[in-house]
């Protein structure tokens, strides 16, 4: 996290937070925490009475390409990479619901050889649309090997769910794991639950950060040679067309809820 004097931001995994943790180390009062800490992890509820709680957000398809050739590069260094290829099965991991039976038997009989193949080659379409089909579709879940399998509804996608998990308290993103209810009904009120109320888009950063840093009167520091996430500000077709149209269309589905939310655009059609 990176906290200051009124505000808090709250960095969400492949969404600018390098970039943003590099501009902030120029200043002396501001503090910046572990990467992608959460509230949940940082135990200072007090945060939560300042003025700006800040999350960052960034296009899905822009945000699955890069989770994923970050695990291609960084292996088992990837949450990701580790959750799909390794088989968890050590009871931290387990939830007792009407999926863990199935969870188990999928997590040993798992081919982890042919997962880890998918995180070879960052150039491969073919490997990153089966990733994502992994990803999103329900029927492979609990191949996935984290909390995010034992999520009993079929039309959250992964994004979604970790945004969730960045911009939630625990006993609000908890709701998920409940069968009880309709999902619309659990979605609407996890969203109204966020402790985030303010967003920066990966898409814009340098703008929106600039935006917030001359409105409440910080000193506007250099944004020359920080390092950032290269992802283009407009889809071109080489970049599209690296998604499946089948994909493409998983995605708007399972996370429409973040196309809605931050009014990105669906390309599929």
């Amino acid at each position: 996290m990176i906290i200051g004097k009124n505000f808090f931001i709250a960095e969400m995994p492949k969404a600018g937070s390098t970039f943003i943790r590099n501009y902030f180390k120029q200043y002396k009062d501001i503090e910046l925490t572990i990467q992608h800490e959460t509230i949940n992890q940082n135990n200072r509820v007090e945060l939560l009475e300042m003025d700006h709680k800040i999350g960052l957000i960034r296009n899905p398809y822009s945000w699955y390409l890069s989770i994923w050739r970050w695990s291609c590069l960084m292996k088992k260094k990837s949450p990701v990479y580790s959750d799909l290829v390794s088989k968890r099965l050590k009871l931290k991991r387990l939830r007792l619901n009407k999926r863990l039976i199935g969870y188990i038997f999928d997590q040993i009989a798992k081919d982890t050889n042919s997962l880890k193949n998918l995180f070879e080659d960052p150039s491969s379409k073919v490997n990153f649309n089966e990733f994502l089909k992994i990803i999103l579709n329900f029927k492979y879940r609990n191949i996935i090997g984290s909390d995010y399998s034992f999520i009993p509804y079929k039309n959250i996608g992964y994004m979604t769910f970790s945004f969730f998990l960045q911009n939630s308290l625990r006993e609000d993103y908890q709701m998920l794991f409940n069968s009880h209810f309709k999902f619309s009904k659990i979605l609407k009120l996890v969203d109204e639950r966020l402790y985030t109320n303010l967003f920066f888009k990966t898409e814009s950063l340098e703008n929106d950060l600039k935006k917030f840093l001359i409105k409440n009167k910080y000193k506007v520091k250099s944004f020359k040679n920080l390092r950032k996430n290269q992802s283009p500000g407009k889809f071109h077709d080489s970049y599209i067309n690296f998604f499946s149209k089948e994909n493409m269309r998983l995605i708007e589905l399972k996370d429409s809820y973040i196309f809605k939310k931050f009014k990105y655009k669906k390309l599929s059609k």
